[in-house]
């Protein structure tokens, strides 16, 4: 009787060679109950790869930029099994604020807003926006191992254009 690779959640396909590694690895132990547990983990991929000893976590930067709006993102911590990235970064605090419809947007700033700023009601005529304060704050988040990569190859070593200096005749 042959024993057909069985198929986990993430489509990988795990064969006799993966039930020997772990039975050799661990003796007297259930390989099906093993193969369960691993099963059961979000990456059963990953799960192999710790159960037979040879998984390596990959290696990420600490620091990386994002394309869309050059901010500094800064690894806080990486999840195995979803292939995920914490990350923390700085911006400018925003306040949501209502004011009421017809006034110029472009008047409101973060030193006059609250003279601008209504009570939210929705028998009023209000349109609505974020100001942006001088202060920081600082947010967390998390993307994709993937994207995380990705935002890695933004970080571009500085390079200072020197200027040319021509002596007058």
């Amino acid at each position: 009787m042959t024993s057909k690779p069985k198929n986990n959640n993430d489509g990988v396909m795990f064969s006799k060679v993966y039930k020997a590694a772990l039975e050799s690895k661990y003796h007297g132990v259930s390989v099906n109950d093993l193969l369960t547990v691993i099963y059961a983990t979000p990456s059963a991929e990953i799960a192999m790869e710790l159960m037979l000893g040879i998984y390596e976590h990959p290696e990420l930067e600490t620091d990386v930029i994002s394309p869309n709006n050059g901010v500094k993102f800064t690894l806080t911590h990486y999840n195995m099994f979803e292939r995920t990235v914490s990350y923390s970064y700085e911006e400018n605090k925003k306040i949501h604020i209502y004011f009421e419809k017809g006034v110029n947007k472009d008047l409101i700033t973060h030193e006059n807003y609250l003279d601008y700023k209504q009570q939210y009601s929705s028998s009023k005529d209000l349109d609505s926006m974020y100001v942006i304060m001088p202060e920081m704050e600082k947010n967390n988040s998390s993307m994709d191992l993937f994207a995380w990569n990705k935002c890695a190859k933004w970080i571009q070593p500085l390079v200072i254009d020197e200027p040319e200096y021509q002596l007058a005749d």
